[in-house]
């Protein structure tokens, strides 16, 4: 395989990210591009100079395809993913992998039967910072660990902040959070969450959130997400606090760092970005780059899922028996 050949289905905001990374890849090729809105695929194919279709099943049809890469927002999850895993390709998918577990389920299912494998967009996995915080962590006692995601939601009438398309913050932006507290301090078990409208007004979502969970190991950590701060500061998304026996971590969008200053050193690691680990998991057949994998996705969706669960009822609620054991 000279380079790996790309085709990717979603032509929106986030995709062209992913788009952007891979043509500037040495061993990858994006060769179709695919868009249920016309003007969104002219768009892309002609920036890259590649066809486009408004149907992935005739992106999927061409005989020139290795992998593919799905940008597609949550609510579009299901049947793009299982027919992409009926053409026998491996792909890239962004979080979160479905709005509903039972078809995170279906999709998981079939890529095992299939022998096949996907790279989930969870990004903050491959950052240096949090490779180190990880590799920090390990054979460490963690007391408590503290999250934040504040941001401004999109504009009213966006699917982002409909509730029906978008599962709210938690199901479709702080994901982000969620997946980096189960990464860093192990699997959450048990959720008991608050959500509340108090500032945006429009949406279908709540805008405030709370969650309060406990981690397989007996640890415990608190997470809380708003859409009503400012929509020109991005530097209170993603953060993380962990405390330790005599020192706290911090993980943000600098890295990591241990404080206080000099308690601790974190230790020096291998990195490799998300696109070099998918691109190599093709051409070699063999993910082990690979950080974020299908099953990871879901196991974190299973969290936000189930602590909006716990917001409808009012009561704490076991992961397991939220989404089926």
């Amino acid at each position: 395989m000279s380079k790996v050949r790309i085709g990717v289905i979603g032509c929106g905001g986030r995709a062209r990210s992913h788009m952007d990374a891979l043509r500037r890849h040495e061993d990858a090729e994006i060769v179709a591009v695919a868009d249920v809105l016309e003007p969104a695929a002219r768009a892309a194919g002609e920036r890259l100079g590649v066809p486009f279709y408004t149907d992935h099943r005739e992106l999927l049809r061409r005989d020139d395809l290795d992998a593919a890469v799905l940008s597609v927002p949550v609510f579009a999850h299901g049947q793009v993913d299982l027919d992409v895993i009926g053409r026998g390709l491996p792909f890239l998918v962004e979080k979160p992998v479905a709005r509903q577990m039972a078809t995170a389920r279906q999709i998981a299912a079939a890529l095992r039967g299939a022998g096949l494998w996907a790279a989930v967009g969870y990004q903050l996995r491959y950052e240096p910072g949090v490779r180190q915080a990880k590799a920090f962590l390990q054979g460490r006692t963690v007391s408590v660990v503290e999250g934040h995601y504040w941001c401004a939601t999109s504009h009213v009438g966006a699917w982002h902040n409909d509730w029906e398309r978008s599962g709210g913050q938690l199901v479709e932006q702080a994901t982000h959070t969620v997946d980096l507290m189960r990464h860093l301090v192990g699997d959450i078990t048990e959720v008991y969450s608050r959500q509340a409208s108090r500032i945006v007004k429009g949406i279908t979502s709540p805008d405030s959130y709370t969650v309060s969970v406990r981690f397989a190991d007996g640890a415990l950590g608190a997470l809380t997400t708003s859409w009503a701060h400012d929509a020109g500061d991005w530097s209170h998304a993603n953060i993380l606090h962990v405390v330790l026996d005599g020192c706290l971590l911090r993980v943000d969008g600098r890295g990591a760092h241990v404080l206080p200053e000099g308690k601790a050193a974190l230790p020096e690691v291998p990195v490799v970005g998300i696109y070099d680990a998918f691109v190599d998991g093709v051409r070699s057949g063999k993910p082990s780059q690979v950080l974020g994998t299908y099953d990871d996705a879901v196991a974190t969706l299973a969290v936000s899922l189930a602590a909006n669960e716990s917001a409808r009822t009012g009561r704490p609620v076991v992961v397991a028996d939220a989404v089926g054991a």
